[in-house]
């Protein structure tokens, strides 16, 4: 059954193809994480970090198709036979990390676009084939042009009046975004903002559109490692593509990797280049996390561990974005992780200097309260310190070596990247 068309706003007179915002600007060394204010000690793989490597990367040698020079742009969207070559073909050293994005390229490019799904035919046979149908309609290909390159990523309709949800790497340094719905209609965006400033790879585009199939969002407060997960977008620009595995890892530190963020949700469901800012989606057809990044093999490609930033980052940064235009998150200062058979969250890194190690919080305290409610986990406690703002005073309660006590902390704004 073919798909009713998406109604268009009003133009206003706006030029279909509707630029970025007008200031790009780069830094030389990564943001760290909203949750970090210093970066870890512990050595770091060889890697590439996300935030250094915007959509139209640096220039490369002719091997590392992991910078996406201009001479390699858009691997995937040419013939097939050329992107496996290519892929196979391309020694970059074992398990780089590297974003799951498009590449790019000025000419001769060939896309591969699957139908939409439809409401009829087939019964599934498997849960994942359920989560496909209900959340296929609310993912989006966001195609991105620059002078004489392009790029590629993936998209989550947020709400019905034309809000997308995708990686800010995705969309970083393009001079026109175009966005391809599910049923093939094809829309100029803008930008409404990013929230890289604030550690997180989340940025909101707007279409002239209404009536659009928006996405159910979840929570990753239910999720357990083992769950079913579902991974949908447009790998190598090949659209509405759906993989499954499992929830692999929670709160995973992805410091080691060059990417500062330490709350990722780690799956194995197989994500590659052209997912950035796509879906990964439990069992219920819930929107959990957008997916990242990737560690990567010497083909470029999936070996199962990919990487999503969790729904409760990506709702608390898009709703200030399309608020204000800008993110701005509440800096406790620590990272930790769930406690199996316990209750609590525990601490596993202080931030040096930051507001919890001013405070008196160390290293493997259990949080089990916030401002006098429960925290039975890290998940409850990130939750809970999302909906607070910068400079709220909240009394954190912990256990420590059997003894409990509160303390007092004033939550900070996240520290502004240097370099």
């Amino acid at each position: 059954m073919s798909q009713e068309p998406i109604s268009e706003e009003p133009s206003n007179g706006e030029d279909p193809a509707i630029p970025l915002r007008e200031e790009l600007s780069t830094t030389s060394a990564p943001p760290t994480s909203p949750w970090l204010l210093a970066a870890s000690d512990t050595p770091t793989t060889e890697s590439r970090s996300i935030f250094e490597q915007p959509a139209f990367g640096r220039q490369a040698s002719s091997l590392d198709i992991l910078h996406f020079d201009e001479h390699r742009r858009t691997i995937w969207r040419t013939a097939l036979a050329w992107l496996i070559a290519a892929v196979l073909g391309a020694g970059i050293g074992s398990y780089a990390m590297y974003q799951a994005l498009g590449g790019k390229a000025s000419s001769g490019s060939v896309k591969v676009v699957t139908a939409p799904v439809s409401t009829t035919g087939p019964i599934p046979d498997n849960q994942a084939a359920v989560v496909a149908r209900t959340v296929l309609p609310s993912i989006v290909e966001v195609d991105v042009s620059g002078p004489n390159e392009q790029g590629l990523g993936s998209g989550i309709i947020y709400t019905a009046n034309g809000y997308i949800i995708t990686n800010d790497h995705v969309i970083s340094g393009a001079d026109v975004i175009e966005v391809n719905l599910a049923n093939g209609q094809k829309f100029p965006a803008r930008v409404v903002g990013s929230a890289i400033s604030s550690g997180v790879d989340i940025a909101v585009l707007k279409i002239n559109a209404t009536g659009l199939p928006a996405a159910t969002f979840g929570t990753t407060d239910r999720l357990l490692v083992g769950d079913t997960a579902i991974a949908i977008g447009s790998p190598f620009g090949l659209q509405a593509t759906v993989t499954a595995g499992v929830i692999s890892s929670l709160h995973r530190d992805l410091r080691q990797f060059g990417i500062p963020f330490s709350d990722a949700i780690q799956t194995d469901a197989p994500i590659n280049p052209g997912n950035s800012g796509g879906a990964l989606a439990d069992s219920r057809g819930a929107v959990v996390g957008v997916n990242q990044a990737i560690v990567g093999g010497d083909t470029g490609g999936n070996v199962g561990v990919g990487f999503a930033i969790p729904v409760e980052w990506v709702r608390r940064v898009a709703d200030q974005l399309i608020a204000t235009g800008h993110a701005q998150l509440a800096f406790l200062g620590i990272a930790g992780d769930n406690l199996p058979n316990a209750k609590g969250a525990h601490v596993n890194t202080v931030a040096p200097g930051g507001p919890a190690a001013s405070a008196g919080i160390r290293k493997d305290d259990v949080i089990v309260s916030l401002d006098g409610n429960p925290v039975d986990s890290m998940n409850g406690l990130i939750e809970s310190l999302l909906q607070k703002n910068v400079g709220d005073r909240v009394v954190v309660g912990l256990i420590r070596t059997g003894a409990h006590l509160n303390v007092t902390v004033t939550l900070a704004a996240r520290p502004a990247p240097t370099g």
